[in-house]
């Protein structure tokens, strides 16, 4: 499932992106991205300790969670 994430194409690696199952290792990469972080950031899957610090940093990511 990562595979698709690391495409060059951006539509794919956007699309691949979204996908439930991904790995929240992957996500957390994702977001350190710019072209997928938004992608990574609406994906349904990414779990509540990560979104609380993506709203408390404004969208920055500032390390690991405390």
């Amino acid at each position: 499932m990562e595979r698709p994430t690391q495409d060059p194409e951006h539509a794919v690696k956007a699309a691949a992106t979204h996908h439930p199952n991904l790995p929240q290792s992957r996500l957390e990469e994702l977001l350190d991205d710019e072209e997928p972080a938004h992608a990574a950031a609406a994906n349904p899957a990414l779990n509540l300790e990560t979104i609380r610090r993506l709203v408390r940093t404004d969208g920055r990511r500032v390390g690991p969670p405390a």
